[in-house]
């Protein structure tokens, strides 16, 4: 939950300072494949000269693929011009992350319209359970994931999230503790279904996603593969 607020804090204060939020049909908003390059050339010479990474800090409690974002004021100017044009810090729509930050660095974005649309559910959550002393949970999807019953938070329509890897719409589940994710699950089923990789039993497969995509899978927990090859929720 906190780091849905954050981002939209973030959203709400560029408003505020006259920069509306960006028009998704603006170039600048494409993922250029040389503008992750140039960001990945930046992280990797800065890494290469400190022995760290430009990331900001993150509390350890924070989800895999939102724990390393990318703090473009240690790169720019020494490593890096600019931020990118399609970057929050550019005025863009996305935020730059980093995957796999302990083994191999990688850089991926996370698309801020994904972020406004959970904020906008979550605050629905929040004073649903502020007044009633529970969370909407309809049914279960895993051992602590559980659909949301949107009749008891006014929501008309159920919300999906586009899925950046596929012409599907995702939907989107919560947790235990209120918090909000979306539930990648057909899509990884997709990725098995064109890989030769063989994941392992209990291994996070999320990589299936990200290797070739400039996508990490936004606010995500984890998967695996059971015995019998289907994709299921990772409960640690």
């Amino acid at each position: 939950m906190k780091r849905i607020l954050l981002v939209a804090s973030l959203l709400a204060a560029t408003v505020l300072s006259g920069c509306m939020f960006p028009d998704s049909n603006r170039v600048d908003n494409v993922p250029y494949e040389d503008q992750l390059n140039s960001v990945q050339t930046a992280v990797d010479s800065f890494k290469e000269t400190t022995g760290v990474l430009p990331i900001k800090t993150k509390p350890a409690e924070t989800p895999l693929m939102e724990r390393y974002p990318i703090e473009f004021a240690r790169l720019v100017p020494g490593y890096l011009a600019d931020p990118p044009a399609n970057s929050f810090e550019g005025g863009g729509l996305f935020l730059y992350v980093l995957v796999d930050a302990e083994t191999e660095p990688t850089v991926k974005l996370i698309d801020l319209r994904v972020t406004e649309r959970l904020q906008t559910l979550q605050t629905n959550i929040n004073a649903f359970r502020a007044k009633e002393g529970k969370f909407p949970f309809d049914g279960s999807v895993g051992k602590n994931q559980f659909t949301i019953d949107y009749d008891l938070i006014f929501v008309s329509e159920e919300p999906t999230v586009p899925s950046p890897y596929t012409d599907t719409e995702l939907p989107i589940y919560v947790d235990g503790s209120g918090q909000l994710f979306v539930d990648y699950r057909t899509d990884l089923e997709a990725a098995l279904e064109n890989t030769d990789v063989e994941p392992k039993v209990g291994e996070d497969i999320r990589y299936l996603l990200y290797n070739d995509s400039p996508f990490a899978p936004a606010y995500s927990q984890g998967y695996t593969i059971n015995e019998q090859g289907e994709v299921e929720f990772l409960n640690n």
